[in-house]
């Protein structure tokens, strides 16, 4: 507590050196790459890899194309990138094959109207998609990330899997994550290292870092990823693409590692889709959500001009990095855009609790009882001496990840806060969303920055780790949030904003997510 104290006595020498210790860190970096070479994926030609899955649902209905030629040629799409950029890790090619044979089998032996009826019980027939390595497939190694379960396979699908296949999608491959989840690079000591298909020296994000990478290079016709602090939006932020993390208790989380989910981090915890196309959100939504959700009404439009819309930039902390101008000109056309198309008023926010994201955050993760990184690391059967692997580390002889091993030193039960600052920081907490929920509505939007910057270096998130704090904090206070492309900055890599929204809101958001496309282009395809 007291050093707690003593931090914001001396706030401002802080900032100051915040400020310039991040300017350092970004020099640093960006001298040693003006040394190494740009790569990207080639763009995608085919023009089946060039529609949505919405799209490519209703073509095999109608016989327009078959599901095994779209299932082919998502594959070689696979093979001809996945060495660039390493987001496939378990391809399940074999069995996508067979069951889209199947499929296009059982539709030709079908009338037209029988076909046309599969909209409302099979809305994804023949579709192929991908889901991050910590979502169980029946019979395929759900690693997590971690080196001890390489080999374990699951024994059933989860829930979302079971109804995606329910809905006639096929599971084309398993990709990429850190280890346990819970770093935002996708690397681990079984896969490795992901890269970004704009720009392989950077990284994908995490920690659906490899599904994000795989949707952005058109490799897949939609993706399944899962949210605690921003395991959905960043990777979806640094690839171009969009990314959904919904209102709590929509999706379920039966089938999920690690898992089952304690505590308040329930409500953080969220799986979502991760989508090219932003029509695709809202197919993915209701398949994955079930019964739970029709009290969305995704079906129903949404009165565009009755929006209230709300904007902030950033967060003010020492802690975190500063926006940067791209950024912050991002959120600024989106704003604009609202405004123009629909003849409305913004208004400029600054919520002083919400620059305790951080702090938030970290507080939110801690449920007594639960078991230390350090025990997750070794598969809950024991625990890993952090030390020892640290040590071996340098040497390559460790099995675990330098990011995962400094996590697990710094693992506290509470984190740097003693008992009486826990209460204090999560009064305020819930203060802050009820002040969020109160000024949203159930018409109102808050607009809020993806990240202060396009996706960073390699190793870069080693030296400024709290960066995530622009995704996490809306999972500290459990609100549903849409991220959006929107185009390339300078650089060539993607630029994005956030679109927040009260529980229950995930039809206004998607709608937003519609509109942005439509006004900024969306995905942007990478290219040479």
């Amino acid at each position: 507590m007291f050093a707690y104290n003593l931090l914001r006595r001396i706030r401002p020498l802080l900032d100051v050196g915040s400020f310039f210790y991040f300017k350092l860190v970004n020099l640093l970096f960006g001298v040693i790459h003006l040394f190494t070479r740009k790569v990207s994926v080639p763009p995608p030609y085919d023009e089946l890899l060039q529609i949505s899955a919405t799209q490519a649902s209703d073509m095999i209905r109608k016989r327009e194309i078959t599901s095994i030629a779209l299932v082919e040629t998502f594959i070689r799409r696979i093979e001809q990138i996945n060495r660039t950029i390493n987001a496939v890790v378990l391809p399940n090619f074999d069995e996508a094959r067979v069951k889209a044979r199947e499929i296009d089998e059982r539709l030709d032996e079908m009338g037209e109207d029988q076909r046309d009826l599969l909209i409302n019980t099979e809305p994804l027939l023949g579709v192929p998609f991908t889901l991050k390595d910590c979502i169980e497939v029946g019979g395929l190694p759900c690693s997590n990330g971690i080196y001890s379960r390489r080999y374990t396979k699951a024994e059933k699908d989860a829930t979302v899997v079971e109804r995606l296949k329910s809905a006639g999608g096929i599971v084309l491959a398993v990709t990429n994550v850190p280890e346990v989840c819970m770093w935002w690079e996708s690397v681990n000591t079984i896969y490795g290292r992901s890269h970004n298909p704009y720009d392989t020296r950077r990284i994908t994000g995490g920690s659906s870092g490899g599904e994000a990478a795989l949707v952005a290079s058109a490799a897949t016709a939609c993706g399944v990823g899962s949210d605690i602090g921003g395991s959905i939006r960043m990777p979806a932020f640094f690839n171009g693409v969009f990314g959904l993390k919904p209102t709590p208790g929509i999706v379920p989380l039966e089938g999920h590692m690690p898992g089952p989910i304690p505590g308040y981090r329930a409500q953080m915890l969220r799986i979502g889709p991760i989508c090219r196309f932003a029509e695709d959100l809202s197919i993915m939504l209701k398949v994955m959500g079930g019964k739970a959700a029709v009290d969305l009404r995704l079906d129903e439009p949404v009165q565009m001009r009755k929006l209230k819309i709300f904007y902030m930039e950033g967060l003010n902390t020492p802690l975190v990095e500063n926006l940067h101008d791209d950024m912050k000109y991002s959120l600024q056309r989106a704003v604009k855009y609202f405004v123009r198309k629909y003849d409305l008023t913004s208004i400029r926010v600054d919520l002083p609790l919400a620059h305790l994201a951080v702090e938030y955050f970290l507080v939110s993760m801690y449920t007594e009882g639960e078991p230390t990184f350090k025990e997750h690391l070794a598969d809950l059967k024991g625990s890993i001496n952090c030390w020892l692997e640290l040590m071996k580390w340098p040497l390559g002889k460790s099995q675990h990840t330098l990011p995962a091993l400094i996590t697990g030193l710094i693992d506290r039960p509470q984190g740097p806060f003693n008992e009486s600052l826990v209460k204090e920081l999560r009064y305020k907490r819930d203060q802050l969303a009820r002040e969020i929920k109160e000024l949203l509505g159930s018409d109102g939007i808050l607009l809020f920055p993806s990240f202060p910057h396009t996706a960073p270096y390699h190793h870069q998130p080693l030296l400024k780790p709290l960066n995530f704090a622009y995704t996490g904090l809306f999972n500290a206070l459990a609100l549903p949030v849409v991220q959006c492309p929107m185009g390339l900055a300078k650089n060539g890599m993607p630029l994005g904003v956030q679109v927040v929204g009260a529980p229950g809101s995930d039809r206004t958001l998607i709608a937003c997510a519609k509109d942005l496309e439509e006004g900024f282009g969306g995905w942007v395809p990478p290219t040479l």
